[in-house]
């Protein structure tokens, strides 16, 4: 079965990695897990192709295991995005923390 042109072993990956996230967040209620999925499911099918290209990894090996890395990361990499929009200073002190300062 081919979704999108994506084999059932990429959903899995993507759905178990937005399995695991839901049941390891802090607040489990109804709309929150639905959203949680949402945003790894899309993390996931939009970033995945992009980053194998930008890491130049083969895409027979990597495209799972990418896919389920950005399902777990992706919604939280996208809620900070839109925190440092909205409040550049925390982001700046992030930024700072990161580098040691």
């Amino acid at each position: 079965m081919n979704l999108f042109d994506l084999d059932w072993r990429f959903w899995a990956a993507v759905l178990g990695a937005a399995f695991v996230r839901v049941v390891t967040s802090e607040n489990h209620s109804p709309v929150r897990s639905a959203l949680t999925i949402g945003m790894a499911v899309f993390a996931a099918w939009t970033f995945t192709d992009v980053t194998l290209h930008y890491l130049s990894l083969p895409p027979t090996t990597y495209r799972n295991p990418i896919a389920a890395l950005l399902a777990l990361t992706g919604e939280g990499l996208m809620r900070f995005a839109i925190n440092a929009v909205n409040d550049p200073g925390k982001a700046l002190d992030v930024w700072n923390k990161w580098r040691g300062k």
